[in-house]
């Protein structure tokens, strides 16, 4: 795949992926603050990413943002859903965890960082499917599994053999393609889960059950 079109497809997807979380966060605001920021973060490092300056200092402002976004999005999610289930300890815990992951990142190894964020992308996924499930709620379970893919995904595409089909290089950015289209519809998925949850539970309280 040449290079301008690989280029090319790379800014529509971070665009299509940063106003989705941009607009979702918007309309989260009012009544969900912290997916509201989580996916706020999200398309603010994905707008950062449609630039490519030439400097390495900025590029890796670029990936340090993009991973930051990539983790806080599930996690305040996921954080949301506890607490509105009243699970306010586990709630803490995710919000903690996660806090103290991008505080840590410097000072971990490639390989431990690796596996941290695995773990957090797992504890994200597992606590949003646990809520959502017991509560009937499948958008919440689609946008839970789709944030949290990108940090569960091994990101050495280009380990695995794809000639002569698709050269490395070019199947590292379909995956990370279709990673960015997967969590433009976990932010639209996520904002009409937690609306349908937060009326579910209005309602309940209403009704006094």
């Amino acid at each position: 795949m040449a290079p301008c079109v690989t280029e090319w497809v790379t800014s529509c997807t971070n665009l299509i992926l940063s106003a989705t979380a941009l607009h979702s966060s918007y309309r989260l605001f009012k009544d969900h603050r912290a997916p509201s920021v989580g996916l706020f973060l999200l398309g603010l490092s994905a707008a950062l990413c449609i630039v490519h300056p030439s400097g390495s200092y900025l590029t890796s402002i670029q990936k340090e943002a993009e991973w930051a976004g990539e983790v806080l999005a599930p996690a305040l999610v996921s954080f949301d859903f506890l607490w509105l289930s009243e699970d306010h300890n586990t709630a803490h815990i995710l919000l903690c965890g996660s806090c103290l992951l991008l505080g840590l990142c410097d000072w971990l190894s490639a390989d431990a960082l690796t596996v941290m964020t695995r773990c957090l992308g797992l504890s994200s996924l597992s606590c949003c499917l646990t809520v959502c499930l017991f509560a009937g709620n499948a958008l919440g379970a689609l946008s839970g599994v789709a944030l949290s893919l990108p940090l569960l995904v091994a990101p050495k595409v280009g380990a695995i053999t794809f000639a002569p089909l698709i050269s490395p290089a070019a199947a590292e950015g379909l995956v990370k393609w279709l990673l960015k289209g997967s969590m433009a519809v976990g932010c639209w998925a996520s904002t009409r889960a937690l609306s349908m949850f937060l009326l579910d539970v209005t309602d309940r309280c209403n009704m006094g059950i």
